[in-house]
């Protein structure tokens, strides 16, 4: 039987969390599911429901400060144990489709199993707007429809919900320890493209997910200056020191310069944020 190893990183989004569960468990069909959730100091009694409802979820305790690259790498570490055929990238506030995993194995396997998978999301069932998926080779990280019918390479991705089979693992190993929160996803994707892999999209969409609010609180009017700064360095926002690590092994040397100046420069013009909220 072919086995998936599903890898989140959870924090004090319970309801969130287990309604996410309970949209993969819907979705296994003949598979055969190893969860791997990595409880990120969650005080909201997440990791108690998680086992009331989900008894065979590996759990695995985190302090509060692994945030998402960190807890993902924690989880994927012990899930790596178990040997599975694929590993299933996943965050907890994205509702996979009914048939999104058979699918997703179906392109896998379509790709002789050496290509990373990613799954596309949209915001809403009804009239739902592209919100994650793959994405250009570009610095800014652009993202990209995914097609009707046909796979679509792309140069990295959103961590969202992305299909590893274990001979791409195997290849690119983990995710990189450096990030606290943000680029994780992003690096791992370039990484992979620059040994000669092809990341693909996978056709049409897998999952509901929201947009986060396009405006970094670095950048929102209702925080004064001292505030933003602070906001940029910290593991929520985007330190210009992770970014920089991020670009340099990627990108031409100038570029990353611009981009870490300029995320210095952007702190200082705000935007109201409302203005985004739906």
């Amino acid at each position: 039987m072919v086995v998936i190893a599903p890898i989140l990183t959870v924090h004090n989004r319970k309801q969130k969390t287990l309604r996410s569960l309970e949209c993969l468990f819907s979705s296994v069909g003949e598979f055969k599911l190893k969860v791997f959730i990595t409880d990120d100091g969650c005080t909201d009694g997440t990791s108690e429901a998680i086992f009331e409802k989900y008894h065979s979820v590996y759990l695995i305790d985190g302090d509060g400060n692994l945030y998402w690259n960190r807890g993902m790498l924690r989880a994927w570490k012990e899930a790596a144990k178990c040997q599975p055929d694929y590993f299933l990238w996943l965050n907890d506030d994205t509702l996979l489709m009914n048939d999104a995993i058979s699918r997703l194995i179906n392109w896998a396997r379509k790709t002789n199993n050496e290509s990373v998978i990613v799954g596309s999301t949209i915001s809403n069932i009804n009239n739902g707007v592209f919100t994650y998926g793959g994405m250009d080779d570009k610095i800014k990280h652009r993202l990209i429809m995914p097609d009707v019918t046909e796979l679509k390479p792309c140069a990295t991705f959103n961590g969202n919900i992305v299909l590893i089979p274990i001979k791409v693992f195997e290849k690119i190993g983990y995710n990189d320890n450096f990030f606290h929160h943000s680029f994780g996803d992003i690096e791992y994707g370039l990484r992979a493209t620059k040994r000669g892999l092809i990341n693909y999209i996978a056709p049409g969409y897998y999952g509901y997910c929201q947009r986060n609010n396009p405006i970094p609180p670095f950048r929102r009017k209702s925080n004064n200056i001292i505030k933003r700064y602070k906001l940029l360095y910290s593991p929520l926002g985007a330190n210009p020191f992770e970014a920089f690590y991020l670009n340099i092994k990627y990108y031409p040397w100038y570029k990353c310069f611009w981009l870490f100046i300029k995320l210095h420069l952007n702190v200082l013009f705000t935007v109201d944020h409302k203005q985004f909220e739906e």
